[in-house]
């Protein structure tokens, strides 16, 4: 379809650091409600471009269209602003903190902070999508599929339509 819709769009992305091109005009097209895996041997350069789709990195050269419109991505808010959310291989998550409290952690919360409420607003998420998760379980005591889990419904909590997972199965 010549004048489809896509929910993200790059064309001509490059990228480089110093004399080393990592993403030389790469397109990527990716439908609302499409599972997408980019496939490549390490160093090819595939989380060098979710990291410019995140906001993690800006292109040196391309464009970026969101739901067929063309947007800056210079940063993670940038890219939450536009519903995109990703899940690094590496959590960053604070231990000594419940599932919900590393959720909300840097988020900006109206009125006075609740820890009843945001568990309330994970559980509503982990209810909605499905997921096994108790938000008041400590970090030190969690699976590493339940620490990955904590990672996806933050970036879900912040709003995320569109999530990237970097590496999900590196963990």
């Amino acid at each position: 379809m010549e004048n489809e819709v896509f929910a993200v769009e790059m064309r001509g992305i490059s990228k480089s650091f110093g004399k080393v091109r990592a993403n030389d005009h790469v397109d990527l097209k990716l439908k609302k409600g499409e599972i997408l895996a980019l496939l490549g041997e390490n160093g090819s350069g595939k989380t060098t471009l979710m990291n410019m789709l995140s906001g993690i990195y800006y292109q040196d050269e391309g464009e970026v269209f969101v739901d067929g419109c063309p947007v800056s991505i210079r940063s993670p808010k940038d890219a939450f602003a536009h519903g995109i959310g990703m899940v690094h291989q590496h959590y960053l998550l604070v231990n000594v903190f419940t599932a919900a409290e590393n959720i909300v952690l840097g988020t900006k919360i109206k009125g006075s902070f609740s820890n009843r409420k945001v568990n309330e607003q994970v559980q509503e998420i982990v209810d909605r999508y499905g997921f096994d998760l108790d938000p008041k379980k400590k970090i030190y005591d969690m699976s590493v599929a339940e620490k990955q889990t904590v990672e996806i419904v933050k970036v879900l909590y912040r709003g995320a339509k569109i999530l990237i997972l970097d590496e999900p199965t590196a963990v």
